[in-house]
């Protein structure tokens, strides 16, 4: 599952490129950016699902999803849909692994032990 890793890497250069700008007031006609440490926390997030392949990557996907959810007030308004979007598709397409089998321990009730009929061997 690696078309994450390009998607991802996509949205966390758009991210952190949004946040770029510092505390400087915006140009007129250009949007707000996305406060820097917002940008780079969710950036991070973003790279890390994206090294990750397959299932194991269900934890960092839920964790850029909570995240995102924490700090979408401080997002600018014209992306919180398109980002919150992001977040919520990728941790909905990136599914838990499933649990590993569960081992049968033999406690003594199983093959082996040979029951004494009345009688027999007192």
């Amino acid at each position: 599952m690696r078309w994450p890793s390009a998607w991802l890497a996509g949205c966390s250069c758009a991210v952190l490129l949004a946040g770029c700008g510092g505390h400087r007031a915006a140009a007129p006609g250009k949007p707000p950016p996305i406060p820097p440490a917002v940008a780079q926390k969710l950036a991070a997030d973003a790279d890390a699902v994206a090294t990750l392949s397959g299932c194991s990557a269900h934890d960092a996907a839920a964790k850029l999803q909570r995240d995102t959810i924490d700090s979408i007030s401080r997002v600018p308004a014209r992306y919180r849909e398109q980002l919150m979007n992001a977040a919520n598709e990728l941790a909905f397409r990136v599914h838990a692994c499933p649990p590993p089998p569960q081992k049968h321990e033999d406690h003594g009730h199983g093959k082996g032990h040979k029951h004494k009929k009345h009688g027999e061997g007192d």
